[in-house]
């Protein structure tokens, strides 16, 4: 389970968005499930990964952020000397919605697209 303790703390401050974006830049490429928002690659890696905040709205017990995220993918082929795959990386481009539980920080991720 996920917990964004330091974005719960900067909920409706100045820094909330600093905040918000080092925690998700501190998470693997597996939790932020990026991985099954591929649509041009076979593997997602955090090459040219970058983060924007799209929507920021509360309800009584979540806050919910939309975000969109911009990362790479690699096709991967066997590395055979013969291989045609190339290893060039793909632009990726999804958007993740991050709820989070305004009790205890516990964070559920979402792709949305």
């Amino acid at each position: 389970m996920l917990y964004f303790y330091k974005s719960l703390k900067a909920w409706n401050t100045d820094t909330f968005k600093s905040v918000f974006i080092n925690e998700v830049n501190s998470l693997p490429v597996d939790a932020l499930l990026l991985q099954s928002a591929l649509q041009m690659g076979s593997y997602a890696t955090r090459d040219n990964f970058q983060i924007m905040i799209n929507a920021l709205t509360e309800n009584d017990t979540h806050l919910i952020i939309t975000s969109g995220i911009f990362y790479s993918s690699l096709i991967a082929g066997c590395n055979c000397s013969d291989d045609p795959t190339p290893v060039d990386l793909n632009a990726e481009y999804c958007e993740l919605q991050f709820t989070i539980n305004k009790s205890n920080a516990e964070t559920d991720i979402t792709v949305i697209s």
